[in-house]
């Protein structure tokens, strides 16, 4: 017999006096979740499968872009509608939601957060431009994006510079190292990759943001 308190909203919209909009989003959620993730979630934990049909459907339904500014074809979910949506949709596959998780932080980490960074005019207009295109690919494109962070050690509590480092040639970026877990690894589109410029003196203060695709020459996941 299925569970009839999962058909209900996990926060009442009244008695948490949410907004509409983050009511519907949540209800959103709720519905996909509860539709097309419940049935499959068993097998996917069974079998150690990665939920590539729910990333389909987060896709099609705007989630995976629910942190994506409206101006750019996202939702636009402040952090409170989002972590709500996330909660909605971990009562029904835990694995999607964590993921998803990580995923939506791509959009944190190029957004909201990258925002309150101290940068001059040409820098600020290259992040737009950056941005904008990292946008478009999930929204148009339903892109997934990974967040290959950890080395381990001093970089990881952010007291030393990451050992992975990135040298500026022509067209692009020349990455080498290593990391030691990440989320979605082997099923993403993109690893965002936190790295350190190339220098005489490596720092903390020239730490690169460097969105990866899956498939470029010399990725590998193992």
């Amino acid at each position: 017999m299925s569970d009839p308190t999962l058909a209900a909203p996990l926060f009442d919209p009244a008695a948490f006096r949410l907004s509409d909009k983050t009511a519907e989003l949540a209800a959103r959620a709720r519905t996909l979740a509860a539709s097309r993730f419940a049935p499959r979630a068993a097998e996917f934990d069974r079998e150690a499968k990665f939920p590539t049909e729910n990333y389909r459907d987060l896709h099609e339904a705007g989630l995976l872009a629910v942190c994506v500014p409206e101006a750019h074809g996202g939702l636009g979910a402040d952090f409170q509608s989002y972590c709500i949506a996330a909660a909605e949709i971990g009562r029904y596959c835990g694995a999607t939601a964590l993921t998803w998780n990580m995923h939506v932080c791509s959009t944190l980490w190029s957004g909201a957060l990258a925002d309150d960074l101290e940068m001059n005019a040409a820098q600020r207009a290259a992040h737009e431009q950056r941005r904008a295109l990292h946008y478009q690919r999930i929204v148009r494109d339903g892109a997934i994006y990974a967040q290959p962070f950890s080395e381990g050690g001093a970089a990881a509590a952010g007291a030393a510079a990451f050992s992975t480092r990135a040298q500026k040639i022509d067209g692009g970026w020349r990455i080498s190292g290593k990391k030691i877990f990440a989320s979605l690894a082997g099923s993403a589109d993109y690893y965002g990759v936190l790295c350190t410029e190339q220098s005489d003196k490596p720092s903390r203060r020239d730490t690169l943001y460097l969105a990866v695709p899956a498939q470029a020459e010399g990725v590998r996941v193992v």
